[in-house]
């Protein structure tokens, strides 16, 4: 039975890092490819399963139904997987929002509860049950714990490989999740014809063979197929959709309707082609360009096809365009549709096509090459990978490969009637930033504000009258842009009325490990979408970081306080504290990647599995040397140590790093896996020391459902409070002191309890 039940934590830890993967990655597409919201997404599987850890540790209470109870829950959880995708898919129809519409904080938070909650709840469960069957084949002795947490994470770190290089690259969602339903039962069935109840073996092989055989059968009758179309269908209302396909990425969607299609990326809209959406194609090139007088070479960072490269090949002067797209796929997507403009675009022989990371490219252009105008294809910094173009950092690059009178043009989101709080934080923020770099700074305002930023005090003559004249000496023609079009864009009181609005912002300048911009762009977009939480980022911004600072001040006073009289509190405040400070160290590591390189949609399953490769390694060696409550107090102090010296190395690697951190090179790669392993690695080693210590000879379902539910209670709220306030607000450098400080408080509280 031990190898039967071996097979099944690897089975379960393999099914636990794929289902993981994949609705993160189906979150992701929801969410609008925010990838803050990837804590609170781990946030809510790491709370469900506490849930699932402490019901599992007391029911069912007869040791002879704990074996049915945990093939019970890894089979309901194999069915649990594909309802979860088709719910993800189908959470705007339920919810009642067009597929255009990005998800608000408090949406995002409510979707995660309830969609993590059966995998999670499951997941959890299954762990504890399996820690008490182990228990009853090996006898009591503080190991289960510990080799039940590494037979799983090894099951976690296969597949977490297995997902992030095979299935994602091959399989849709629904044909993964139905390898899953076939693999599952087959190991609960290794397992049911292993239990030594006689009576219960025949029915429980009985239901997974059946199960096992269902789940072929809905992959062979092509099934599975068939409902990923359904779920796509569903996602996008009834929509016609041409494409849908992952790339490494992003999600690229195609939608056809009215002889238009309409591309979204992580369903936003990105593109549209035939006929482009002219007010912004003019606008963003001609009026730069005519600013400029004499554009020669043109850089143009993302969102360039369908309109834009057209615009402006239309300039006789310009001589060399150079168009940056990090996704191939997205640009092979559009090329796939009938477009005159696009085949013209992409056939002009001036544009110089570039397949890479536009922050690499600037990068590596300086000093061989210089632009006079530089355009900036995303909208506004809306997630990581689009912050990455709003920061501090990247205005310095872009401001070396300017020539003297060279223009960076980009935009963020405005009004023409009235600046709320958030939106005058957006603008003032882009505002500040630009000017830390720049000596010229010019807007022009709507509902899209145009900034035009150039390191000349000379640059950027916006007189209607003179654009207007250079347009016609040019010849060039347009279907929007005209003397009357000028005058009413440019006019000088917009302008002063615009400043005069954004004034009353205190917002901050906005950079690479301190992501401002992305926060109040995420409040901006909370606050159109639920009214009702409008002041909470406002609130959160001024009083924020001091309420944390306080709060983690009282819980640590109050656990110096109780430990006399609740010998459980040092070690249940360490093991809670590990698993908020861990979550946060993966958090900041998982950004800290996306900034540097931009597709943590693809690598996210082997960033978590590196994680969790260090857990097991951690657990594997406290599991072989064996624990005594003396020396597991001993060697948890040392891990709390070791914890919070290794918080004050990320904060030195991250601001050795800081500088130019969104152009990662070959070194990065490589560094974060190591980091996460190592957090990962102090994780795996406190649990089992902590449920040793908590044990003190009682079973181990008492002592281990406990603290595996304060790890992962911990994990959530580090989730919850990483993501979306305390990483933007304090940056990643102080948050990593504030995590070192935090441990440091368990060190002295084991040591303290040590010497009483």
């Amino acid at each position: 039975m031990t190898a039967s039940l071996v097979i099944l934590l690897f089975v379960t830890g393999l099914s636990g890092i794929v289902a993981q993967t994949v609705l993160i990655r189906e979150s992701l597409i929801l969410f609008g490819g925010n990838e803050l919201s990837i804590g609170v997404i781990i946030g809510a599987w790491v709370l469900w399963e506490a849930v699932g850890a402490y019901v599992g540790g007391r029911w069912p209470r007869r040791d002879s139904r704990v074996v049915p109870a945990l093939i019970a829950a890894d089979l309901i959880f194999s069915l649990a997987f594909p309802a979860g995708i088709y719910c993800i898919r189908a959470l705007k129809v339920l919810s009642g929002l067009t597929p255009e519409v990005a998800l608000g904080i408090t949406n995002i938070f409510f979707a995660s509860m309830a969609v993590f909650l059966p995998v999670g709840l499951l997941h959890g469960f299954a762990f504890t049950t399996s820690c008490r069957v182990y228990e009853k084949l090996k006898g009591p002795g503080g190991q289960a714990p510990g080799r039940v947490y590494f037979y799983e994470m090894v099951g976690t770190i296969a597949g977490g490989i297995l997902v992030s290089y095979v299935l994602i690259a091959w399989l849709h969602s629904f044909r993964i999740a139905g390898l899953i339903l076939i693999i599952m039962p087959l190991a609960c069935l290794a397992m049911a014809l292993s239990t030594t109840a006689a009576g219960g073996r025949k029915f429980l092989a009985g239901l997974c063979l059946a199960a096992a055989l269902g789940s072929a059968l809905f992959m062979a009758s092509g099934l599975a197929d068939r409902l990923q179309w359904q779920s796509i269908r569903t996602q996008w209302h009834g929509r016609e959709v041409v494409s849908y396909e992952n790339s490494p990425y992003q999600n690229i969607a195609v939608v056809r309707g009215m002889g238009q299609y309409t591309f979204f990326t992580d369903g936003l809209p990105s593109a549209t082609i035939p006929v482009p959406d002219i007010t912004r194609v003019e606008e963003i090139v001609h009026i730069p360009l005519l600013a400029h007088g004499t554009p020669r070479d043109i850089l143009i960072l993302h969102g360039g096809a369908g309109g834009v490269i057209g615009e402006v090949m239309k300039y006789p002067m310009v001589r060399r365009v150079d168009y940056v797209e990090m996704d191939p796929a997205y640009l092979a997507t559009i090329v796939r549709y009938p477009s005159e403009l696009v085949r013209s675009e992409l056939g002009d022989p001036r544009l110089m096509l570039h397949y890479t990371d536009g922050r690499r490219f600037v990068k590596e252009s300086y000093p061989a090459r210089r632009y006079d105008v530089v355009l900036l294809g995303l909208a506004s910094p809306g997630t990581l990978q689009a912050n990455r173009f709003f920061t501090v950092e990247f205005f310095q690059e872009i401001e070396r490969i300017l020539t003297d009178g060279g223009i960076l043009v980009f935009t963020v989101p405005g009004s023409l009637a009235y600046y709320d709080r958030e939106l005058r934080d957006i603008n003032m923020s882009a505002m500040a930033t630009a000017r830390h770099v720049f000596r010229r700074i010019a807007v022009v305002p709507g509902e899209e504000n145009i900034f035009l930023a150039s390191p000349s005090v000379k640059a950027i003559d916006l007189s209607a009258e003179k654009l207007t004249g250079r347009l016609k000496e040019y010849g060039i023609p347009t279907r929007l842009i005209s003397l009357s079009h000028l005058v009413y864009r440019l006019d000088g009181e917009k302008a002063k009325w615009f400043h005069h609005a954004i004034e009353p912002s205190r917002a901050g300048v906005n950079s690479d490990l301190a992501p401002k911009g992305l926060y109040y762009t995420i409040a901006f977009a909370n606050a159109l979408h639920t009214t009702s939480m409008k002041g909470l980022f406002a609130i959160a911004e001024r009083r924020g970081v001091a309420f944390f600072l306080i709060a983690a001040a009282a819980i640590a006073a109050g656990a110096f306080l109780l430990k006399g009289r609740y010998r459980s509190i040092p070690v249940l405040f360490v093991i809670s504290t590990t698993g908020f400070v861990v979550m946060l160290l993966e958090l900041s590591i998982i950004f800290v990647f996306q900034v540097m390189y931009g597709y943590v949609f693809h690598e996210i399953g082997m960033l978590i599995t590196m994680l969790m490769a260090g857990m097991a390694a951690g657990s594997m060696a406290v599991a072989r040397r064996g624990t005594t409550p003396a020396g597991a107090s001993k060697a948890l102090m040392a891990a709390e140590a070791s914890l919070a010296l290794f918080c004050l190395l990320l904060l030195f690697l991250f601001t050795l790093v800081g500088h130019g951190a969104g152009a990662g090179g070959p070194w990065g790669r490589p560094l974060i896996f190591a980091l996460l392993f190592v957090a990962g690695f102090f994780a795996g080693m406190e649990f089992p020391l902590a449920a040793a210590i908590h044990e003190e000879g009682q079973p181990a379902r008492r002592s281990v459902g406990p603290v595996y539910a304060g790890d992962l209670v911990g994990g959530f709220l580090g989730g919850i409070a990483g993501s979306f306030f305390l990483f933007p607000l304090l940056g990643l450098t102080m948050s990593c002191l504030l995590f070192g400080a935090v441990k440091a408080c368990g060190f002295l509280l084991m040591l303290s309890g040590r010497k009483k």
